[in-house]
């Protein structure tokens, strides 16, 4: 039996998608009892419950792509996701950072668009493939199936939640394909995407589903998880591109690069509506999880445990997270690796921003300045050559750098102090546009945050955007989120000495290691170049290159 399923822009076969699941997931929970056999088509018949856990499971498979190459020796996806922000270095020509620098990006730079395309529509289509047959499980009760379509549902919804950040319109599709041909489709309005699919997936999930309302143990989907996820969208919703694109939802706002509107919060009905929505969710997750050590951020005995929401999973040998030597100074001989990239590296303007008294600026909690070599280089540890410059202390799995060269430490999407600043974010929002937020509601999020760190708690009346989108920098440093930040309220924080000098519109910003300031294109990415050359549907963002022949 063949299961012939379609790319979005060229035909391919799928093996069983439970099969890679079982090595990805190897470290958790067993998700399956049984070991598929064979492929499949989209006239298979899926009936026993080893079909349903089956189909379940198959989705989280592209979650781990996270971390997979950008195809340029060094390079990996997690650093294209920072390299645009001004944020970032790397001395590593072999990454071509430098074209971040100067605006030289485009649809067809190597893979680093092609790869996030292909990896959340491979994500995307998978979870089609189980949501089309999971209603037809017989062998499942009602209350299992209920909870697999939960799970493959708030998994359509996060990436299709990362194409229509990452690229604006994209390909909307909630079927499987029956041939090539209805691959070649043209882009839809991201507000169709996030109102017709992201929305509803997670509320389904969150409402309707017979998930169970706590924490995940093993990496699969809880309503907990869902909650951070649909928290997030309505967030993203109050906010850029969203709500621009909803005073004329029928201009073409990606592939024309109309974006003029700044400002934050956006000042809409829609808008508080979303923020109170994100409210109840975030209010629902609020001192469910505890904050706990910084030593918990590196350490794999703590995957899916402590603040940890919602992680890719990965087993050391078996699916290795490779932004643990990326993380390492380059050529440092400080690791086992076989080779020490150097190439996922905070700026020094972005560390010099942090207060002195920080403790997640100390020696080992989020950063590190020394360390000693690996014994594959020094059977006696000395010590390193000086760093010059401190790295990244959060992705420093010991056993991994000094001992096996494999690291199974996860991927965190969403971790409480996460939850706790959105949950910051949305009160102040909310009491801008005029609604009652108490005090103690206010400041009860960033503070919580900020004892973790030993800095003074802030008052309610130091709570602005500079205080709270500076917070989310210094503590999800490097977690791919400050780059949907900035996209989202179209802001910009600007870097000083000690603590952050200002924050800025988006359009208009120059960082200081760039060559050029922030102008609308930047606030989308361009689409795969791939993507471009296959479907003659798809239409290139503004001002990016490759375009469609006759764009």
């Amino acid at each position: 039996m063949e299961y012939k399923y379609k790319h979005s822009h060229t035909g391919r076969k799928l093996v069983l998608i439970c099969l890679s699941l079982s090595l990805v997931f190897s470290g958790c929970k067993k998700f399956l009892d049984e070991v598929p056999t064979g492929t499949m088509t989209d006239q298979t018949e899926f009936t026993s419950a080893a079909d349903g856990a089956a189909l379940a499971v198959g989705p989280y498979r592209s979650l781990a792509l996270w971390v997979a190459t950008a195809a340029d020796w060094g390079n990996y996806l997690p650093a294209t996701l920072e390299y645009p922000t001004g944020g970032a270095f790397t001395s590593d020509t072999h990454v071509q950072f430098w074209k971040f620098q100067t605006n030289q990006v485009s649809g067809d730079l190597l893979d680093d668009f092609n790869n996030q395309w292909k990896n959340w529509y491979q994500g995307q289509r998978d979870c089609n493939f189980s949501i089309s047959k999971l209603p037809g499980v017989t062998g499942m009760s009602e209350s299992d199936r209920s909870k697999a379509l939960g799970e493959t549902r708030t998994l359509r919804a996060f990436y299709y939640f990362c194409l229509v950040r990452y690229f604006g319109d994209v390909v909307m599709d909630t079927a499987i394909l029956k041939n090539v041909t209805e691959a070649e489709q043209p882009r839809v309005s991201l507000k169709k995407i996030y109102d017709e699919i992201i929305i509803p997936d997670l509320e389904f999930a969150v409402n309707q589903s017979a998930l169970e309302d706590k924490k995940s143990a093993d990496g699969r989907i809880t309503k907990y998880v869902a909650r951070a996820i649909l928290a997030d969208v309505y967030l993203t919703c109050a906010g850029y591109p969203y709500q621009e694109v909803a005073t004329d939802p029928a201009k073409k706002w990606c592939v024309d690069g109309l974006w003029t509107q700044q400002g934050y919060p956006v000042n809409t009905p829609s808008a508080k509506t979303f923020l109170k929505k994100a409210q109840e969710q975030l209010n629902v997750l609020y001192g469910k999880y505890t904050l706990g050590t910084y030593d918990d951020l590196h350490d794999p005995a703590m995957n899916n445990k402590g603040e940890a929401v919602f992680q890719a999973q990965f087993k050391d040998g078996v699916t290795d997270n490779s932004v643990v030597a990326t993380s390492l100074p380059g050529l440092s001989h400080v690791s086992m690796f076989g080779d020490e990239y150097g190439t996922f590296i905070p700026a020094m303007a972005y560390i010099n921003s942090y207060d002195p008294s920080d403790k997640r600026i100390q020696d080992r909690q989020m950063f590190y300045y020394s360390d000693t070599k690996s014994t594959k280089y020094d059977p006696k540890e000395g010590a390193a050559e000086d760093f010059g410059r401190p790295y990244l202390y959060k992705y420093y799995d010991k056993v991994a750098i000094k001992s096996s060269g494999h690291s199974g430490l996860n991927w965190t999407f969403y971790r409480y102090a996460d939850i706790e600043l959105m949950l910051t974010e949305v009160n102040w929002a909310l009491r801008q546009l005029g609604e009652g937020v108490s005090d103690n509601d206010l400041i009860k999020g960033i503070n919580d945050v900020r004892a973790r760190a030993e800095l003074p708690a802030y008052r309610a009346s130091e709570i602005n955007a500079l205080t709270i989108f500076g917070e989310r920098a210094c503590e999800l440093v490097f977690e791919n989120k400050m780059l949907w930040d900035q996209r989202r309220t179209r802001l910009c924080l600007v870097y000083g000495d000690g603590q952050f000098a200002g924050i800025r519109n988006f359009i208009g910003y120059r960082p200081s290691d760039f060559s050029f300031s922030f102008a609308a294109m930047n606030l989308l990415s361009p689409v795969a170049g791939r993507e471009i050359s296959t479907n003659a549907q798809c239409l290139q963002n503004a001002g990016y290159l490759p375009k469609q022949a006759g764009q």
